[in-house]
């Protein structure tokens, strides 16, 4: 069975995204096991600063790999020099408007706020995170038109 591309690009956003989140999981795991903020105070600010540097570290260590990945193996984007910087700046504009509304707004309102676990809100957040940066990444990072480009467009010499 031949892919199409639009099936090959959602796969590779899923293989991608399922890696992007273990790197994420992996890092912020590895850094409260570490930390133990649990041994905090639930309201303490050293509770607070563990669970936020945390949560910070492993969303700047996933962004990287996620921008390098999407955009050689999902996007497909071949843009250089000018066209690379726009959408490392885009791609990284939507990343800290989604870490803003889901890592830091929903973690801190579920965790601090509701009491809820810090483990499980950080596995539920990431649904709203992956829908949110397939579209930001689809039609405002890598779109497939000479804005990203530093070829001209066909047609046009």
């Amino acid at each position: 069975m031949k892919l199409t591309t639009k099936q090959r690009e959602l796969f590779n956003y899923a293989l991608f995204g399922v890696l992007t989140t273990l790197v994420n999981w992996g890092v912020y795991f590895a850094l409260t096991s570490l930390l133990q903020p649990e041994t905090y105070p639930l309201d303490s600010a050293q509770r607070r600063l563990i669970l936020n540097a945390s949560q910070l570290t492993a969303w700047v260590l996933s962004v990287i790999f996620a921008f390098f990945t999407n955009k050689r193996y999902v996007f497909k984007s071949d843009a250089v020099s000018t066209g690379a910087w726009r959408e490392l700046l885009a791609f990284s504009s939507a990343r800290v408007v989604s870490y803003l509304l889901f890592d830091v707004l929903v973690y801190n309102l579920f965790v601090f706020s509701l009491g809820v676990g810090h483990s499980i809100t950080k596995v539920l957040m990431n649904v709203l995170v992956v829908l949110f940066n397939y579209f930001a990444s689809k039609y405002l990072v890598f779109r497939k038109n000479s804005e990203n480009s530093d070829e001209p467009p066909p047609g046009s010499d």
